[in-house]
């Protein structure tokens, strides 16, 4: 995906609207910076629209960190952590795109607390192009996760809110978004995954509530997908044991409500060795595919996927995306267009694209596990 190719380039964020077009940021090394935030835009087909782009204007110290969102009509926001920006330590910033790639107003500061580390965005987008930033930070006496809600104008909804540790978000038709964290304690051992619902006006639904019921050892990197009702999944990495090796990739669904639908469920396969780094996608329907790294039986770590149905029934055995397995592949994310199509993106390491990490992608139909074609970002 990356065309500048000299130094390391590594995958942080995909986005595709409704029609499959799709967007992937990364941080990388460019002619303009050493350290900075990139994207490239692709038509449905996979095809590339336009050159990559340097997202971030201030270019002082290193912009890492990058996640993007996209809405119904392809316009799309994406954040990025950025060092020393802020007059402390790293903080927040955004840039706003419409579909056509050009970018809406300058970048903008997300965190109004500046003192100390606020980093470790993500973001989530509804159909008219509100949005919500999270993102972890110090505040006097503790460290938690934070939000703040935007109007499609790119104004911001109140001020920042307190959540807790770090998060993902995910968000519904109507605005309405649940975000999903990691904690050291709260479930009697040594890590749990908690969730909290808002209503569109940022507003809590209900109290925060623990995800994971398997409670030995740590829970932990949760993601979190929601589709066109406001149902939604979160699936996370449990150390060790649960599936019977060091590390496993579990999961479990709920009913917009904030009601659980089913127990919890193991995600991967393979059990030997650490299968981590989770993400998840959904479609409108709640058809669902989940991607991690992982050991794996081809030597080398690489990057798998398992799709779901609405159901919650897996749909075929889990699957390698990446073709190339010289190195390790892996830090997934992945992307669901309105009809199910998905891409998925990754970090090559090392030499793939020639120099250190590379940035690489696969599209695939939901419907069938057809690969449709493998590309390189950069």
């Amino acid at each position: 995906m990356n065309t500048y190719t000299t130094g390391g380039q590594a995958v942080q964020g995909v986005a595709a609207d409704p029609s499959g077009k799709f967007v992937v940021v990364w941080w990388g090394q460019g002619v303009e910076e050493t350290d900075g935030v990139f994207g490239q835009r692709y038509d449905s087909s996979g095809i590339p629209v336009g050159p990559e782009f340097h997202v971030n204007t201030f270019i002082a110290s290193q912009q890492t960190k990058a996640r993007v969102a996209t809405d119904a009509a392809g316009n799309f926001v994406v954040v990025w952590q950025s060092f020393t920006q802020d007059g402390s330590d790293f903080g927040v910033f955004g840039q706003r795109y419409d579909s056509s790639g050009a970018a809406i107003g300058p970048e903008f500061r997300v965190n109004s607390y500046t003192t100390g580390f606020q980093g470790g965005p993500t973001i989530a987008i509804d159909p008219a192009g509100n949005f919500v930033v999270v993102w972890g930070g110090d505040q006097p006496g503790s460290f938690d996760v934070f939000g703040q809600r935007y109007a499609s104008t790119g104004a911001p909804l109140g001020p920042e809110f307190r959540i807790n540790r770090p998060a993902d978000v995910a968000t519904d038709t109507l605005g309405n978004f649940v975000v999903v964290w990691g904690s050291l304690a709260g479930d009697g051992s040594n890590g749990a995954v908690f969730g909290q619902r808002y209503a569109s006006s940022g507003a809590p639904l209900g109290p925060e509530f623990r995800v994971n019921t398997y409670t030995t050892g740590i829970q932990r990197d949760p993601s979190v997908a929601g589709d066109a009702a406001g149902n939604f999944v979160v699936v996370w990495t449990s150390y060790p044991g649960q599936d019977g090796s060091s590390g496993g990739v579990f999961g479990q669904r709920y009913a917009s409500s904030g009601s659980p639908i089913g127990p919890e469920f193991q995600v991967n396969t393979y059990t030997t060795g650490a299968q981590y780094a989770t993400d998840v996608g959904i479609d409108p329907s709640g058809d669902f595919v989940v991607v991690w790294v992982g050991g794996s039986p081809y030597g080398g770590s690489d990057t798998f996927g398992q799709r779901y149905a609405s159901s919650g029934a897996p749909l075929g055995p889990e699957f390698r995306v990446n073709s190339y397995t010289t190195g390790s592949q892996g830090y997934g994310k992945v992307a669901v267009d309105s009809t199910g199509r998905f891409v998925v993106v990754w970090a090559s390491f090392p030499n793939q694209d020639g120099s250190g990490f590379g940035v690489f992608g696969q599209r695939f139909s939901m419907i069938v596990p057809v690969e449709l074609m493998h590309f390189r970002v950069e």
